[in-house]
């Protein structure tokens, strides 16, 4: 079936592919240990009611994996408990959520995994067990080797925004482009985002470590303490490069206005220079009699005062650092 992978591990730890809903009807027999379907796409209704009559879902169950949830959850049943988590996709366009949201249904001897989108930190589990590296594994360390992958998959894109924030504060500081500041609101938002994904997912692996989640038993949820440490972790580094923008943000606008303020600086001095010229040469315009007025060499001692005054203000401006 196209959008269906899964494996079947039995008692004694043999594994096998498999590719259909079919084999949900095993679940019940005392030799299976495992059952993982993994559900990528569009997931029809006819598949939705087999399991729902298989395994005897609440019907919620199915309308959860029909509505997008924004917030992960974790749901307890009597012979189940659903789980809603959201693996970070960057590959996704930037004008859609960067995340993609795994609906996981876990019991004694199944796990039932639903996504749209291919899910990386899926697809390297599925070969973890194509390849053997995972053998005789039970629902919830199935979940914690997935929960691991899709971490790993976080922790780069959150450190690898620590370089990206410190070349923008320098750029901030010495040498701010034009569009400097639409790059820090742009990374400043992915930063939110990936916190808005972080914290919720963070109590959920909080509520599977503390024995809240029926079906992850006592001595697995340690691994999930550790995940949950791993995620606080993230979130801590969130934080802090949130702060860092916050301060980059700070360092554009001070450069900005000692730019403002260095420009009206040099205009402000320009603008001195001319005054005497204007002065002067508004003064000898006037229609009256001045001294100097009838004297032939009225002309060059006017044109002197002005350059004299000129060369002597820009002098003064030079030693004062002033442009």
């Amino acid at each position: 079936m196209e959008g269906l992978r899964g494996y079947l591990i039995r008692a004694d730890k043999s594994c096998t592919q498999v590719d259909t809903p079919a084999v949900l009807e095993s679940a019940t027999l005392p030799e299976t240990k495992l059952i993982w379907l993994d559900f990528s796409g569009d997931l029809s209704g006819e598949v939705g009611d087999e399991m729902t009559r298989v395994l005897d879902w609440h019907p919620i169950v199915l309308e959860n994996f029909h509505l997008a949830s924004s917030r992960p959850k974790l749901i307890n049943f009597d012979r189940y408990s659903q789980i809603t988590l959201h693996a970070l996709n960057l590959s996704l366009p930037k004008e859609e959520t960067r995340t993609i949201e795994i609906d996981v249904v876990i019991a004694k001897n199944y796990l039932i995994t639903y996504h749209r989108h291919p899910v990386q930190s899926i697809e390297e589990t599925l070969e973890d067990l194509e390849k053997g590296r995972l053998t005789s594994l039970a629902p919830d360390e199935l979940l914690y080797h997935i929960v691991t992958h899709m971490i790993d998959k976080y922790v780069p894109a959150i450190e690898g925004k620590k370089d990206l924030i410190a070349a923008l504060e320098e750029e901030a500081l010495y040498d701010p482009g034009a569009d400097l500041l639409e790059r820090i609101v742009f990374v400043r938002d992915e930063i939110i985002e990936l916190g808005l994904a972080l914290a919720p997912q963070q109590m959920i692996l909080s509520q599977m470590a503390s024995g809240v989640c029926r079906h992850v038993r006592p001595f697995i949820r340690p691994y999930f303490r550790d995940a949950e440490s791993r995620m606080r972790n993230l979130i801590d580094e969130q934080n802090s490069y949130k702060e860092m923008l916050a301060n980059s943000l700070e360092l554009y606008r001070s450069a900005m206005s000692s730019r403002t303020n260095d420009t009206m600086k040099v205009l402000t001095a320009m603008s001195a220079l001319f005054l005497p010229l204007t002065f002067l040469t508004g003064l000898f315009g006037m229609n009256v009699t001045l001294p100097l007025s009838h004297q032939h060499h009225a002309f060059m001692v006017i044109v002197t005062l002005c350059l004299t005054s000129f060369i002597g203000m820009m002098a003064y401006f030079k030693a004062k650092s002033w442009f």
